[in-house]
């Protein structure tokens, strides 16, 4: 015989609930102070490490492929991901190139390998103890990661520069907006089935 479930506390205002099973898509909140206590991904447990993976899988393409092509009277420049932050770095630069370096391109890499760390695990059904400081690391790293500035960045660059010569998009810029939204996604649903947050595994919470 199972025992019963235990009571989640509102980490806001206190107060206790009884756990009971979610729809996916569904949120439950406090009845007191109406904050989010659980979520649901609509998508299944295993969309954020299925969009991990995908995410893994395209940031080396996104590095390594094309990035824009930049042409002018016969001449053609192949820029790649990180040939802005070299030319920011040698303008003198130094701090912003380090800061596209990192929220663009390590931060998201190692915010995905983190993913992978915790949910792999959990897929093959080890319930490993002491991965709460990933979890910490991981919702560090969701602060910092922007690969989605960076593509905002370089389309508003293309416009600008697209009056003034021939700009190609690589296909190494489509990977990186692919691994951008495969991030989003991916850190979506490890927010809503978090398995290192605290709650019941056969029972999602709700609020009385």
């Amino acid at each position: 015989m199972s025992s019963p479930a235990a009571p989640l506390v509102c980490r806001l205002c206190g107060h206790e609930h009884q756990p009971v099973r979610l729809a996916p898509g569904e949120r439950a909140l406090c009845v007191r102070c109406d904050a989010v206590l659980e979520s649901r991904a609509r998508l299944g447990p295993d969309a954020a490490l299925a969009f991990t993976v995908t995410g893994l899988i395209l940031a080396l393409p996104a590095a390594l492929l094309p990035f824009v092509t930049v042409g002018k009277l016969g001449r053609e420049h192949v820029g790649l991901l990180f040939t802005g932050v070299e030319g920011l770095w040698e303008r003198g630069l130094h701090l912003l190139a380090v800061w596209v370096l990192l929220c663009g391109g390590l931060v998201p890499a190692a915010l995905l390998l983190t993913l992978a760390a915790l949910l792999f695990p959990v897929r093959l059904g080890w319930r490993p103890e002491k991965v709460p400081w990933l979890s910490h690391a991981a919702h560090a790293l969701g602060h910092w990661a922007m690969p989605e500035v960076q593509v905002l960045a370089v389309l508003v660059a293309l416009i600008k520069l697209g009056n003034l010569v021939n700009v190609t998009i690589g296909p190494g810029f489509w990977c990186y907006v692919a691994m951008s939204l495969a991030l989003l996604f991916a850190w979506r649903g490890f927010d809503l089935e978090s398995p290192t947050l605290p709650h019941v595994p056969e029972h999602p919470v709700a609020g009385i």
